[in-house]
């Protein structure tokens, strides 16, 4: 049978390397989290940055789309101006080519 010292010197041992794993543990996923942390933040970083060309983008799809909607309306309008003038000339040439009674 041990003595209480040999049992003592064997717990003190077993606390020693207990503690001594911990501290490695502890410090493994302390750089794990610092890792994380990084990769995370420059995760956000691109992401930002992806949002703000977007924005961009979709202003300047939007000031396109704004523009051709202005171009349709002109042809629009040109297209009426038109059919008014061709409207005219059709009556013209009814009245010229009505036989006289």
């Amino acid at each position: 049978m041990s003595t209480q010292d040999e049992r003592l010197t064997t717990v003190e041992y077993g606390l020693k390397q207990f503690k001594t794993e911990t501290i490695k543990a502890y410090q493994d996923v302390a750089m794990e989290l610092t890792m994380i942390k990084g990769l995370n933040e420059d995760a956000v970083r691109r992401l930002m940055t992806l949002k703000i060309q977007i924005d961009q983008r979709f202003d300047t799809v939007g000031q396109q789309i704004a523009e051709v909607k202005q171009d349709t309306n002109e042809v629009k309008q040109s297209l009426a101006s038109i059919e008014g003038k061709f409207d005219q000339m059709l009556q013209q040439l009814a009245i010229l080519t009505k036989k006289p009674e």
